[in-house]
């Protein structure tokens, strides 16, 4: 028993001696020089006259590690002040020491950020080295000036409710191409599909898994209205996810096919005039515009003047007769023309 006792304590012991021996062998991590990050330019006024010319180039010298390691790097830009707080980021592949940007990708990129256009605004530009899961590094600052412009920029929702057509198809659009396209789209029926397409053609597409996330040239199955009606459609391609939310614009009112009593008549969205429309017989009388059948949002007209505001005073229509309707929701103005 007593051997056997000495046996296990020796036994023991050797384990010890091995596994200090090992972790002695384990090499420390060490940072042996931090990365840099330079841009080829640090003023941009950039112009859509341009676009395809080379805006700035930024060119890095990675980190250094002891012993050697794959790392990864990421370009980081944030508007100056924000801290970081909601990086833009674009990753570099292993091995490349540098990221060129065209005029029209780096508007792009600075208009997901945000900023104003037609004016300076001051970003920061940074380089983030990661090892593994282990506790970033980063670059020092580089600072820049840019001036973006306007640019406007389009995808398209064919489906089952316009009869899978890409050239007919409602246009979503990103008023500053910042990757967040909205349109609006009355699906006639539960259930109605659809996908995405960068173009008015089936040449790519976005298709999905599970009805949320937006898959490029992918996705086993269509996007999918749940339910029907008029909705704003959201497509935002940085998160690459989809929205669908109830959105209709209506005129109520004693004019009206059914009075002031709900339902609305609704009008439709037009995405080549950019405004909601209507056709409709209309008694003499008054009319309102509200959203989603609902008073909390209404407009009327209190100068009598084709401008709207809110809450304002009953539209008077004194011929009966059909009329056309248009009511533009971003400069508040409303036309209602007899036929």
């Amino acid at each position: 028993m007593k051997n056997i006792i000495k046996f296990l304590f020796a036994a023991v012991a050797i384990m010890m001696v091995l596994s200090c021996e090992k972790d002695e062998d384990q090499a420390v991590l060490s940072l042996k020089s931090e990365p840099t990050l330079k841009a080829s330019a640090t003023t941009l006024t950039l112009s859509s006259a341009n676009a395809n010319n080379n805006a700035v180039t930024f060119t890095i010298t990675p980190a250094e590690y002891t012993p050697e390691v794959e790392i990864t790097n990421v370009l980081q830009f944030a508007v100056t002040g924000t801290n970081f707080a909601s990086p833009k980021e674009a990753g570099l592949s292993n091995g490349v020491l540098s990221k060129s940007y065209t005029v029209i990708e780096f508007n792009a990129l600075m208009l997901s950020l945000g900023l104003p256009t037609g004016v300076t605004t001051n970003v920061d530009v940074r380089l983030k080295t990661t090892v593994g899961k282990g506790t970033p590094v980063y670059s020092a600052v580089q600072k820049i000036s840019v001036i973006p412009y306007a640019l406007v920029s389009y995808m398209y929702a064919p489906g089952a409710y316009q009869g899978w057509d890409p050239p007919t198809a409602q246009a979503l659009k990103s008023a500053t191409s910042n990757g967040i396209y909205i349109g609006y789209i009355n699906f006639t029926a539960p259930n109605s599909e659809f996908k995405i397409t960068p173009m008015k053609n089936w040449d790519h597409s976005y298709g999905t898994n599970n009805n949320i996330d937006i898959i490029y040239d992918g996705g086993s199955n269509n996007l999918k209205a749940v339910n029907a009606g008029s909705q704003k459609l959201t497509v935002n391609t940085n998160t690459n996810k989809f929205t669908l939310a109830p959105y209709s614009w209506g005129v109520i009112g004693s004019a009206t096919p059914n009075g002031w009593s709900d339902p609305d008549t609704d009008l439709i969205w037009n995405s080549n005039t950019e405004k909601w429309e209507v056709t409709v017989v209309l008694t003499a009388g008054e009319i309102k515009f509200r959203l989603n059948n609902d008073w909390g949002t209404n407009f009327g007209d209190d100068g009598n003047n084709g401008t709207l505001d809110a809450g304002g005073a009953n539209i008077a229509i004194g011929i009966a007769g059909t009329y056309k309707i248009t009511f533009d929701e971003v400069n508040l103005v409303y036309t209602a023309v007899k036929l």
